[in-house]
């Protein structure tokens, strides 16, 4: 998911890191930082995770409430990383292998992809934004799948 948020970053003009070293003592973000302000004059922080949704102890929430497995795993971000909330705009990227996004996914993507859009003037930058994501979930799936028959 990183390969496919950096350059979308740097081509709306925000060229950013991936896991940037010195944010913090004792850890660093699986994602990256912008070199620019995102929102409010803060650089963006964002942590990329895939969320097994079929695992033992997601699949009845996530039978109840599609999409509540990703938006956890957000939540679980947000309070991991809440010492970056005061100096980094902080952007938690949860997606469930079956494809649902966490809550927080949705105005950050639709942002990103407005700008995407006023930058290259064509509309169709959402869709290949989300195919792109999509893809890369289907490729982990995959990787997934043959590693377990492999063994």
């Amino acid at each position: 998911m990183n390969s496919i948020l950096k350059p979308s970053l740097t081509s709306i003009g925000l060229p950013s890191v991936l896991e940037p070293v010195g944010l913090t003592k004792d850890r660093r973000p699986d994602g990256g930082l912008t070199l620019n302000p995102w929102y409010r004059c803060r650089s963006l922080v964002w942590d990329a995770t895939v969320v097994d949704t079929f695992a033992e102890s997601h699949y009845i929430v996530s039978a109840a409430i599609p999409g509540s497995v990703a938006t956890d795993a957000e939540t679980d971000k947000c309070q991991k990383y809440s010492d970056f909330l005061d100096n980094y705009y902080f952007q938690p990227v949860a997606i469930e292998t079956t494809g649902m996004y966490g809550k927080s996914n949705t105005p950050f993507l639709s942002c990103l992809t407005k700008k995407l859009i006023d930058i290259s003037g064509d509309p169709r930058e959402r869709q290949w934004l989300h195919q792109r994501l999509s893809l890369a979930m289907v490729r982990g799936n995959t990787a997934s799948i043959l590693a377990c028959v492999q063994a």
